[in-house]
Formats: structure tokens, sequence, C-alpha cells
């Protein structure tokens, strides 16, 4: 990206396609500079590279790939500030009809893939300036039931207890740590969904909608960027769905 900019360095995982592009747009258009990692080097939409990005390959749940993420953006930026854990994977299903190793792969890539990227970050973030922070993308499934969703939601859940505890650990090094808990959100795999499914799930919510990625990206944005006294924090933007 050249020489290095003035505003706050971000590693965003899973920022090339759906919720992760959107909360790469909102963090540049914020004055951000933004490395977006993805499984390859290209951006995997259909979108022309986007001004004020970099981006790195990164394979969730690798512990070296996640220490080269984050060199990365250090290289890139000269800092890291803040980190948003997006990247994680779904494999749907009820419990009687899953494999255990599709159980372990949910549980491996989404629950220790966060976490050996907030480990991976958090030597660099303890020397920002710009109030450092960890953002978790997690999900609503979390704290509602799903059918078919068993071993997402079991990751999704744990994900809240890494939040709340690492926001005891990291608290006395000035490093906040909050999670981002969506709701059912317009992306391909929704758009995907046959049409009689999607209605039957929008009708669930009080809001009779489903949220746009930017939405999300938003509150990405607030936790990461503007809530310097929060941690500990899970927003759920969800349209009600927990109600």
């Amino acid at each position: 990206m050249g020489e290095h900019g003035t505003g706050p360095a971000v590693l965003v995982s899973g920022g090339s396609r759906g919720i992760g592009a959107a909360i790469v747009d909102e963090l540049v258009a914020r004055g951000a500079q933004v490395m977006a990692t993805s499984r390859r080097m290209a951006v995997e939409d259909d979108r022309e590279p986007r001004a004020g990005v970099a981006q790195t390959s990164y394979a969730l749940g690798d512990d070296a790939s996640a220490a080269r993420a984050v060199e990365v953006a250090v290289d890139a930026f000269g800092a890291l500030d803040h980190v948003v854990a997006n990247a994680g994977v779904w494999r749907g299903g009820r419990l009687a009809d899953v494999d255990l190793r599709d159980w372990a792969a949910v549980l491996e890539q989404n629950v220790l893939g966060t976490a050996q990227l907030c480990r991976a970050a958090i030597p660099r973030l303890r020397g920002s300036r710009h109030s450092p922070s960890l953002t978790v993308v997690s999900s609503v499934v979390a704290r509602i039931g799903s059918p078919g969703d068993t071993a997402y939601a079991a990751a999704k859940a744990a994900l809240g207890g890494l939040t709340r505890s690492l926001a005891c650990e990291l608290a006395v090094d000035g490093i906040r740590v909050n999670a981002v808990l969506p709701g059912l959100v317009r992306t391909d795999m929704t758009d995907a969904l046959p049409a009689g499914t999607l209605d039957k799930l929008v009708a669930r919510l009080p809001m009779r909608r489903t949220a746009e990625a930017e939405e999300i990206a938003r509150a990405v944005g607030f936790l990461a960027l503007d809530a310097t006294y929060c941690t500990g924090t899970e927003l759920v933007v969800d349209g009600g769905w927990q109600l």
C-alpha cells in the first residue's frame, strides 16, 4: 500500500466477501488502513479491488497462517491497532446427522481459529495508541435454539466465553475485546435459500426483514473504533430474533 498512512491499522479476517467485505468498506470509509484476509489472495467476489485495502491469504485454524497474517499487516502499516475476527465456517445438520469430523472442523475453525488469530495479534496490539481492540463476529444462534445448527451454535456460544474471558485478561493492557452477534443477514448464503425457507425465517423476526451486511459492519465499526469504554460486550444485531 506504499507509505504508512495515519489512520488506525486494522486486520479483518475473512474480509473478501459478504459481511467481511462490508466491514472492510465501513472501516476504510472511516479512515482506517485495512488488511483483509481470505483463503486466496484474489478477491473472491466480482467487485474491483478496494482503494485503501491490502490483502493477504489466511488459512483459518492454522497457527502459522494467523501469525503470518498479523506480521503482513504490521509490515504494511507499521503497526496494528484493531483486529476483526470475522472468518468462520458453517456446516449444518441435526445432531444425529452431522458427521463427528464435521463437528470437530466447525469447533476447530471457529473457536480455535479465532483464538489463534487473537493470540498472534495481542503482542502487536499492546503497542497501539488507538485504544486497541479485538472484535469477534459471532452469531445470535449462540443464544437461541436453531434446529440444524447444533455444531455452529455450540461453536459460536464458545466464542462468547472466549470474548468475556479475554476481555478480563487484556483489560490491564488497554486492549478491548467485544463481539457482534448478527442475526439473519442478506448474503450469498441466504440468497441461495429456497424462497419458502427464507420467508419462514423472516416471518419469525419482529422487524420482518433480513439485515444488510452494511448494518452489521456499522456495529463492528462502532465496537472497534468508537466504543472505548466497552469490553466484554456482546452486541446483538438480529432484528429482534432472540426476543
